[in-house]
């Protein structure tokens, strides 16, 4: 496979084979015929199928013109599809339109029909605009000893992500699935739980992540309340928390509706007493009049919320305590989200797998709580649409008071406006770097200075 055409369909393959967003990226990127490699091709039967149609199309059309003699059309036509192919890709996923539909329907009704055939088992779906991953995770960890647990690795949150989990894991002495479910359209949740249809939805926030696709919050909130609706009331839990789930509880029909929270004493469940260490956290839950303690290692404000959310959830299923205890002393942070790291006398925050507005301002809030010398790398935050400018800018003013340092990845109209929002000091203790393709040497020579390293997000390949 020639190097533009590979470089294209991977790219294609990361914004969803959205034919309007690839444009978009090839218009601003169109002499890129390579990338940083962060995340590569990963080669599925659809990536079989267009390759093999481009070359199809390629070949009709080369025959075409030399049957008809213009050979010199035929040797332009080539080179600029060789550097440009998108062409051919637009054709090939056109073609594949009928297909698509068709297949998508069978798989939903085949995994339906093979999820609802297990007697015994309970899906568990999660949602939300950021933290579902960890949750999921979190709530893995906890269920394991107790029941036989399944959970969607990843991200694998899309129709045939999760198809191929049920199709290779799930087994018939499974207990509980856990079923991370993505959307960046109203309706794919709704078909997502048709195709495997949840007892039990976790719904952990609703926020600006995204708002590029959705375009207004008040699609994010209804996409992401497709789950909520596909169960009962007493089995559904939300954060109570988040301005925008609160706001839509107290405007719908979702009376009984379970909630947590950490500022509410009225919500379901309750959490308090939490103290914030760099070595981790010590908090209690109230339920139903009785508080239960935890300890954990794992780190930020976010963390406790996605914990909150996943001992809630297994409280509902009636885990006991001390299983729940003693499990919930074990977890670790999913990969890149905020992971704790130590790197000489500096503790590194690695939670550059992506980054929301309401997530990074509040681990600059933990951080201001906490003493050392702090920097900061960032790309800024990605898919924001109308509010990219304001929230940077708002973040920018935030790390004022808190980081020695700020480096940004690369210029664009995040980081310009991250440095807009910056004042003070720190206005002239701010640089760049073009990418964070390595970033190791300079977290290394940090660690020299800095007692606390933050890389917050690393942007993908599109960006």
């Amino acid at each position: 496979m020639l190097k533009p055409f590979r470089t294209h369909l991977t790219v294609l393959q990361q914004e969803g084979y959205s034919i309007s967003r690839f444009l978009s990226w090839w218009l601003s990127h169109p002499l890129t015929y390579s990338l940083s490699s962060k995340k590569g091709l990963v080669k599925t039967s659809k990536t079989g199928l267009i390759t093999k149609l481009s070359l199809l199309y390629l070949a009709l059309i080369n025959f075409s013109l030399f049957y008809s003699g213009q050979l010199l059309l035929l040797l332009i036509l080539d080179m600029v599809l060789l550097l440009a192919p998108f062409p051919l890709l637009f054709l090939s996923l056109l073609s594949l339109i009928p297909y698509e539909k068709i297949n998508r329907y069978l798989t939903v009704e085949r995994v339906r029909s093979a999820i609802t055939s297990h007697s015994k088992l309970d899906v568990i779906g999660i949602t939300g605009s950021y933290g579902k991953t960890s949750v999921k995770d979190f709530l893995c960890t906890i269920l394991q000893p107790y029941a036989p647990t399944v959970k969607t690795p990843e991200s694998y949150n899309t129709v045939f992500g999760i198809a191929k989990v049920v199709d290779l894991e799930l087994l018939s002495k499974t207990r509980y699935f856990i079923c991370e479910m993505g959307a960046y359209i109203r309706g794919e949740i709704r078909e997502l739980t048709r195709m495997v249809p949840p007892q039990y939805a976790i719904l952990t926030a609703i926020g600006s992540q995204h708002l590029e696709r959705f375009k207004y919050l008040t699609n994010t909130t209804l996409a992401k309340f497709e789950l909520i609706e596909a169960v009962k009331p007493s089995h559904a839990l939300v954060n109570w928390d988040n301005p925008y789930i609160k706001e839509h509880l107290s405007l719908s029909k979702h009376k009984g509706t379970l909630t947590y929270s950490l500022t509410d004493p009225q919500a379901t469940f309750y959490t308090h007493s939490h103290k914030l260490t760099p070595s981790g956290f010590s908090f209690s839950i109230t339920h139903q009049g009785k508080s239960l303690s935890f300890n954990s290692s794992l780190f930020g404000t976010s963390n406790l919320y996605n914990l909150t959310s996943a001992i809630s959830m297994a409280i509902i299923l009636k885990v006991p305590y001390r299983i729940i205890k003693d499990q919930v002393a074990k977890i670790k942070s999913s990969p890149h989200r905020l992971e704790l790291k130590r790197f000489g006398k500096a503790i590194l925050i690695d939670n550059a797998y992506s980054s929301n507005e309401e997530g990074f301002t509040s681990l600059i809030n933990d951080l201001s709580k906490i003493k050392g010398k702090k920097v900061l790398i960032t790309p800024g935050i990605v898919e924001l649409g109308k509010q990219t400018a304001p929230v940077h800018q708002k973040i920018g003013a935030l790390c004022s008071g808190v980081f020695d340092k700020v480096i940004l990845v690369g210029r664009s109209e995040r980081t310009n406006n991250l440095e807009r929002g910056i004042t003070g000091k720190l206005k002239h203790n701010l640089s760049y770097i073009e990418n964070s393709t390595n970033l190791w040497p300079l977290v290394e020579d940090l660690s020299k200075t800095y007692d606390w390293i933050l890389i917050e997000n690393d942007l993908p390949d599109t960006f």
